[in-house]
């Protein structure tokens, strides 16, 4: 009869899963990490903080119907599992015992497994490249070949196909221990030569240092192909450049003439012919960069895909936010006149030591200028050199930048480092005046010339980051370290609040 159970994660997120007598508890991890988007070789089930066996049917782990179960990470590192494989009749007299044993990773694939015992101690057997005659006109006439599918029966799980096969002893739950295999075969309409291909495809091993191969053969084809200062004789000249014809010919595609490529020994990037390009220039003979606006109207960081671990909080979010609770709570003193007066003077020798700083200034159409600016330009150089790149010249515009709140950059001599505060790199709002027009508003701000040598921003690819485990390293709450040292030698004091009570009785 089918029932149901109810699976929590770290983020108390909950999945209802439907369950039989004979569903096995490996399929509901896999059903529950589905709807929480999470890997299910990291994770495991418990209930009552009891680890729940993932090879067991839910008829044989003792749970009730409803049961809540708590899904936990698990470790990483694949654990060894001891295999014994149980052979058919028909095998089991070459093999003593008639079973072959033998520890295997728990990451490995049920497919490699039968692979690895086949050439185990020289026996040289055949469980998955098994084919059988069958003829077409009875006993005589043409037959042909099909292919016998290896069978597995896992603990009492069948696996008979190609997909399950694909497996791992995680993945079915045998992830330490030990694990009794019986292997049969069973005859299929497959042709042997089809079945070949479709292991190739299913089992197709990952290729290991391709690349490398790749560099390591065009670096001595390379070699070969240099110059020699010994004389070459007539036909080995015909021969080399039959050879490098013929090569080429092939490499390039259909279609496409081949370009003679000059070959180096060197696996050093070709130059960017950008880097030889002069830099722009703006008013004044400055350094500037121009980023174009977007061309399209959702933001680039809502089009990429987001993972959902990224937004649970895990328990090293939590220490971290406690121990910032307690930090926070405890008074701490407010500098004096005289700190305050040296941390000013810092201030101000730290800016003096700035000679130039980069100012981006992003208009309304949100394209972007960036220039330098020296250490004696002030606010007004600022304005001037923001009138000579758009293209509205006479209608009136304002500067905001950001310094304890929105701040307003005066049209006056006051410097950008020293007076302003200036330093590294500094983001300008360009704004319009409310007397400015309504059709420079709706326009391009830029200058046509400007606009034509934009180039879009570059938004760098982040990397994939790995989850971090719960059981990383502890915060360490400073104010029980120091309760511990002062008040014995690691013994923990009994708390003011139960002394009191104690005393009132």
């Amino acid at each position: 009869m089918a029932t149901n159970v109810t699976v929590v994660d770290s983020a108390f997120r909950r999945a209802n899963i439907k369950v039989g007598p004979g569903t096995y508890m490996t399929d509901v991890l896999e059903q529950a990490c589905k709807k929480f988007n999470l890997e299910p070789s990291k994770y495991g089930l418990k209930n009552n903080n009891k680890a729940i066996n993932l090879s067991s049917p839910f008829r044989q782990t003792g749970l009730v119907a409803g049961a809540k179960l708590e899904l936990v990470l698990t470790s990483r590192s694949p654990s060894a599992v001891s295999v014994a494989l149980q052979l058919p009749d028909s095998l089991a007299v070459s093999v003593p015992g008639g079973r072959l044993v033998d520890k295997v990773a728990s990451d490995t694939t049920l497919w490699k497994i039968l692979r690895h015992f086949e050439s185990k101690e020289g026996l040289n057997l055949n469980f998955t490249g098994r084919g059988v005659t069958q003829l077409e006109n009875g006993a005589s006439g043409a037959g042909r070949i099909l292919y016998e599918m290896p069978t597995l029966n896992i603990m009492g799980r069948d696996v008979s196909d190609f997909g399950s096969l694909q497996k791992t002893l995680a993945q079915l739950g045998f992830r330490d221990g030990s694990v009794a295999v019986r292997l049969g075969f069973k005859s299929t309409e497959l042709p042997l030569e089809e079945a070949m291909k479709e292991i190739d495809q299913y089992f197709e091993p990952a290729p290991k240092s391709t690349e490398a191969s790749k560099e390591v053969e065009t670096v001595t084809d390379a070699l070969s192909k240099l110059p020699s200062r010994e004389p070459q004789s007539s036909a080995d000249l015909a021969i080399a450049n039959t050879v490098v014809t013929s090569t080429e010919s092939t490499s390039a595609p259909a279609g496409e003439q081949a370009t003679p490529a000059q070959l180096t020994p060197s696996k050093r990037p070709a130059p960017d012919s950008s880097e030889n390009t002069p830099p722009l220039r703006g008013p004044d003979n400055r350094p500037i960069t121009v980023f174009s606006a977007p061309t399209s109207n959702t933001p680039r960081a809502a089009l990429q895909p987001h993972n959902e671990a990224d937004f649970e909080p895990t328990v090293a979010h939590a220490k971290l936010h406690q121990t910032r609770l307690q930090e926070s709570s405890i008074n701490k003193r407010l500098p004096s006149d005289a700190e305050q007066e040296r941390l000013e003077k810092d201030k101000i020798a730290k800016l003096a030591n700035v000679a130039s700083v980069r100012i981006k200034i992003r208009f309304p159409d949100q394209s972007v200028v960036e220039s330098p600016f020296e250490a004696a330009e002030t606010g007004a150089d600022l304005y001037a050199y923001v009138t000579k790149v758009i293209a509205a010249k006479d209608q009136p515009f304002k500067l905001v930048y950001h310094d304890k709140g929105p701040q307003t950059v005066p049209k006056s001599e006051k410097k950008l480092i020293m007076d302003l505060g200036f330093s590294g790199a500094v983001l300008v709002n360009f704004l319009w005046e409310d007397a400015a027009s309504d059709e420079v508003r709706k326009g391009s701000v830029l200058e046509a010339s400007f606009n034509n040598a934009a180039k879009p921003i570059p938004i760098p690819e982040a990397a994939p980051e790995e989850p971090e485990e719960p059981g990383g390293a502890p915060v360490v709450d400073k104010e029980q370290g120091k309760d511990n040292g002062s008040k014995g030698k690691g013994k923990k004091s009994m708390p003011s609040w139960l002394l009191k009570g104690l005393s009132k009785k």
